[in-house]
């Protein structure tokens, strides 16, 4: 199956600027399994949605879903 993915924040210099992009999972695939595969760490990613949902590593994807990442926020 097809999903895309985003990455917001730092994570967007992973792949030149925020875009998005499609990747092929096997049907039932995890967020964390997906995180395992880009080798991000869990320090890297501060929220995760599907399709603007909040979502966690254990959500199982569909396809044609969208999965962002994003950026822990830092600052004063």
């Amino acid at each position: 199956m097809i999903i895309y993915i985003k990455t917001v924040g730092t994570l967007k210099s992973l792949e030149g600027g925020t875009k998005v992009v499609s990747f092929e999972v096997p049907e039932g695939t995890t967020v964390s399994q997906v995180i395992d595969r880009l080798n991000l760490k869990d320090w890297e990613i501060g929220f995760i949605q599907i399709n603007g949902t909040p979502a966690t590593k254990e959500s199982i994807l569909k396809d044609q879903n969208q999965l962002t990442f994003i950026a822990p926020l830092a600052g004063g």
